[in-house]
Formats: C-alpha cells, sequence, structure tokens
C-alpha cells in the first residue's frame, strides 16, 4: 500500500508498505479521507515528541475490509472513524477514569502507524459507526471534534457565558461551534487571518476581532466589562498564552488547547491569577468523546462542510504540509479516493 512516513523532522516520504493485517481484536480499514492537523505539522518540525519511523495522521474515516476472528460489533463494509489513542487499562490514569492520560499511551500517527495511508488496523474498541449518510471527509473531522468537546466540557461553559477563542482555524472553528451548543451568549474569536474571521462568523461567532489592528482586552471588556468567563487559546501562539490572564475575569477561565512546541515558555503573574481566582487548564486529547462528536456531525449540530480549504491526494501529502498555516488555508484533506 502507498503511505506518508515520518521518519525524522523534515524527512517524510510518500512510499509503498506492506499492508497492515489486524490481530484478532482488529479490523483492518480502508482509509478514504484523512485531515491535516497542526500535530501533524508539529511532528514534521521536530517540535513534537514521537516514535519513529511511523505513518503519520489520525483524523480519518474509512471503511472496513477485514475483521479479527474475535471482533463482535462490526463486519466488512462498515463505514467507520475511530478513536486513535490506544492505552494500557492498568496504569495509574486509566483505571482512574482518565485513560486519554494513560502512562502508555500509543497515538497513532506519532507512536504508531497512523491514517495518511491506503489501510490501517485499529482495536475494535476503538471503532466507531458513522451511518450511512454521514460523508467520509465530514467523518474525518471526528478526532479533532471530540478534543474540542472534551476542551469545552473540561472549561465547564455555561448557558450565557461569554467566550473568547483565540484562533480560528479548523479547531478554532470546531471550538466556536461547541460553545455555541453550549449556550454561551457571546463567541469572541481573535484571529489575524480575515477569511478565517470570516468562517468564525459563519460558524456561530457573535464578533470576531483582528488582534493586529485592536487590543484584544479592550474589545472584549466593551462586550462584558469585567472580562472573558472562559478563554480558549487553540493557536499554540506563546505571546498569546500569556496574555490570556488579562482577557479572562475574575474567577474565569483559561484553557490552554493550541498544540505548541514542547520547549516553549511563557511567563505570566501568578500574584494575579491567584488574586483573581483564576483556574489555567490544559486539554489534552479526548475523553470518551468520540461517539458524541459522531452524533453532532451526523445531527448537524456541528457542520464542518464550510472548512475544507485544500484537498490532496495522498501522493500530494508533502504539498500539503508545505502550504500548512498559510492565510489562505483553514482545513486540509487527503483523500485516498
Amino acid at each position: 500500500m502507498k503511505a506518508a512516513v515520518i521518519y525524522a523532522p523534515f524527512d517524510i516520504r510518500v512510499e509503498e508498505k506492506d499492508n497492515p493485517k489486524p490481530k484478532s481484536d482488529e479490523v483492518l480499514i480502508k482509509i478514504h479521507a484523512c485531515g491535516v492537523c497542526g500535530t501533524d505539522d508539529a511532528l514534521k518540525k521536530g517540535e513534537y515528541p514521537a516514535n519513529y519511523p511511523a505513518i503519520i495522521g489520525h483524523e480519518f474515516s474509512g471503511e472496513i475490509v477485514e475483521v479479527g476472528s474475535e471482533v463482535k460489533n462490526f463486519k466488512t463494509g462498515d463505514r467507520v472513524t475511530v478513536d486513535p489513542n490506544r492505552v494500557c487499562h492498568k496504569c495509574f490514569f486509566c483505571r482512574s477514569g482518565q485513560e486519554h492520560l494513560c502512562d502508555n499511551l500509543s497515538s497513532m500517527g506519532v507512536h504508531i502507524d497512523g491514517a495518511d495511508a491506503e489501510y490501517c488496523v485499529m482495536l475494535e474498541s476503538n471503532v466507531y459507526g458513522i451511518g450511512d449518510k454521514l460523508s467520509y471527509e465530514d467523518a474525518a473531522f471526528a478526532e479533532p471534534l471530540a478534543c474540542a468537546i472534551h476542551g469545552s466540557d473540561l472549561a465547564n461553559v455555561k448557558i450565557g457565558d461569554t467566550v473568547l477563542i483565540i484562533g480560528a482555524g479548523g479547531m478554532g472553528n470546531l471550538m466556536t461551534q461547541c460553545v455555541k451548543n453550549l449556550g454561551a451568549a457571546n463567541i469572541i474569536v481573535s484571529e489575524l487571518i480575515e477569511k478565517r474571521r470570516e468562517k468564525a462568523l459563519e460558524n456561530g461567532a457573535t464578533h470576531v476581532i483582528d488582534p493586529s489592528k485592536s487590543d484584544v482586552n479592550e474589545e472584549v471588556r466593551k462586550i462584558k466589562s469585567v472580562g472573558a468567563d472562559v478563554v480558549f487559546e487553540v493557536a499554540g501562539n506563546s505571546k498569546a498564552q500569556a496574555a490570556c490572564p488579562t482577557y479572562a475575569r475574575k474567577g474565569g477561565t483559561i484553557v490552554y488547547f493550541g498544540c505548541s512546541p514542547q520547549d516553549n515558555t511563557i511567563e505570566i503573574n501568578p500574584f494575579m491569577v491567584n488574586e483573581n481566582e483564576q483556574r489555567i487548564l490544559g486539554s489534552f486529547n479526548n475523553q470518551f468523546a468520540t461517539g458524541r462528536a459522531v452524533e453532532m456531525l451526523s445531527t448537524g449540530k456541528v457542520r464542518v462542510d464550510n472548512l475544507v480549504s485544500h484537498t490532496f491526494s495522498l501522493d500530494e501529502y508533502l504539498e500539503a504540509l508545505e502550504i500548512f498555516g498559510n492565510p489562505d488555508t483553514i482545513k486540509l484533506m487527503v483523500k485516498m479516493d
């Protein structure tokens, strides 16, 4: 089969590999669509730790073409997506109900072979049916949407809240829709790129800010004088992360959601965080949210049809990474068909 394999930072090759074989508790999936995300870009740049070599990619959907002897709930021909994170079920975190923080986590495209390929295998326990109506391209958003759902769960967004989202790429637009569905009254999106600001307005933002032309804190406080109830930093931008406590109200919540380079640090004022009793949280992967993501996509509660800006074949995967983050991009999608 054809696959995009990362051997080291800046060394990714589209090449022929042997087709994987499913174990007794696994299924073999013919991949139809796989999204390109910030983690893939960070892997390319060496900003995110990985086990090399590995087939890159983890946001995908496809069709089951073979099932292991112990698989009970799926059959060949089923249209599916997956939670791409394998866990051990034995460590402290797994046994405490926080499997996404597993000490022995193996994530597709990072630690084990992923989905920018014609085929992949996955444990039956990680597979989710997508039905007959959801397109493969839309279903490939299940993994990033599951992460956005988990982040909004952590933030405990309430009806009537004012929420600031920093960054309006694919993830920022998914987060915008999550907090809209949770009943946020004001959804403020700060984004440098006009095209992405426009897309955020399409997807439920009530206000947008161009941070190159306006002071974000001043604009937020024009809308809610005490500051935002919840601030999501989705871009992985160090300067924006450092400023987040300034944007949040007393007693507010800050969620660092974006993928940051592992060696980056920021400075914040702990006195002010303490004095204002703010919560600063990290949001990592998803915690049993994949099924919910499929439901939100299937029912149209979250739309993604307007987010794919560029589509590539698997042979063009390196071209996709080359333009990742460009001003005219939002979500990049690799289609195996």
